[in-house]
């Protein structure tokens, strides 16, 4: 693109709006095999939340505007009206690279996000999904859905999975990104314990547990073996045995963090006290299941025609975000 046009899309304010879904797996993704080529150590399920999104807006801007705002040429990112700094322009500028081709064309990033950012709440899924969708809007690239996944994997590895819903399924070993059929309709309820942004992020997390954990040769193992069971459990519709591993993948994830050097632990008391309280009402004989990310919140499975009414039961001890799956791809 000359000079010339670039300034008449600059002028145009030529805006372009996306709305994409974050996702919370049942089968985790937890480290990475070769981070370079994006492939993971673990293939992993997930299921995609209505209520939980991001929208984003991204158009071109001026050098002058980018000057204005930071005293440097560079892409302007705004999460929930905040500037972002440096280091989190450079980041989601790297995902942008990833379609224009003429470097000079500068853009910014406008997007919200209905959860609470960076809190181990799946915000990064729906968060750079949306960008990358939003990028091949303004860029006019019109990548399919398949294509978009594959290339999301490089922004976040779970993203890719937000591309569709409602139960999504990504394959360590072919690399593909498909939709899991099941008949069985889920809910999920998440128990905002802390919203504040975690100490080790997730991709360091993976990092350290995947170079130190005495455990996570044993977690790769396992896992494999419950990405085949869970697809199966899936097609069988047996949501108490959906219920009962999802539980057990999340507890044996959270073991590879106590077992690396150093130890860390994204889960706190609150979070131990969530889980009792989901095995108590269990034994009480509501249907649910609980699982965690990285981070403290814990997120409760359940079917969709009991999630009205659990909702309430947990609102009374929590802030909770409950939210259906979304049919998507």
């Amino acid at each position: 693109m000359d000079r010339k046009n670039l300034e008449k899309n600059i002028d145009e304010k030529n805006i372009k709006k996306v709305k994409s879904y974050a996702n919370i797996a049942i089968i985790k993704y937890w480290g990475k095999k070769d981070a370079e080529k994006m492939i993971p150590a673990t293939s992993s399920i997930s299921l995609t939340l209505k209520d939980m999104y991001t929208e984003t807006e991204i158009s071109f801007i001026s050098d002058e505007e980018a000057i204005e705002k930071t005293g440097e040429v560079t892409d302007l990112i705004y999460i929930n009206g905040e500037l972002q700094d440096r280091e989190q322009r450079q980041k989601i500028g790297k995902v942008i690279d990833l379609f224009r081709e003429n470097r000079s064309e500068r853009v910014k990033i406008d997007t919200t996000n209905s959860m609470p950012t960076e809190a181990g709440l799946s915000s990064s899924s729906s968060g750079l999904s949306a960008a990358i969708m939003a990028c091949n809007e303004l860029f006019e690239k019109n990548l399919s859905r398949n294509e978009l996944a594959q290339i999301s994997k490089f922004a976040s590895g779970s993203s890719c999975r937000s591309f569709f819903g409602p139960v999504t399924a990504w394959d360590k070993d072919t690399g593909e990104v498909y939709k899991v059929k099941t008949d069985l309709k889920f809910g999920m309820i998440m128990l905002v314990l802390n919203d504040a942004k975690k100490v080790i992020s997730s991709r360091k997390g993976m990092e350290i547990c995947t170079k130190t954990s005495k455990t996570f040769e044993n977690w790769v193992k396992q896992s494999e073996i419950d990405f085949i069971e869970m697809k199966k459990y899936l097609e069988e519709n047996d949501f108490e045995k959906v219920g009962k591993l999802t539980e057990e993948n999340a507890l044996r994830m959270h073991e590879t963090p106590l077992t690396a050097t150093p130890s860390f632990s994204y889960l706190s008391d609150k979070s131990h006290e969530a889980m009792n309280f989901v095995r108590k009402l269990r034994e009480n004989g509501e249907k649910c299941y609980f699982t965690m990310d990285a981070g403290p919140n814990v997120k409760v499975l359940c079917l969709e025609k009991d999630l009205d009414r659990l909702k309430e039961t947990f609102e009374k001890k929590y802030r909770v975000i409950a939210s259906r799956v979304v049919e998507l791809g």
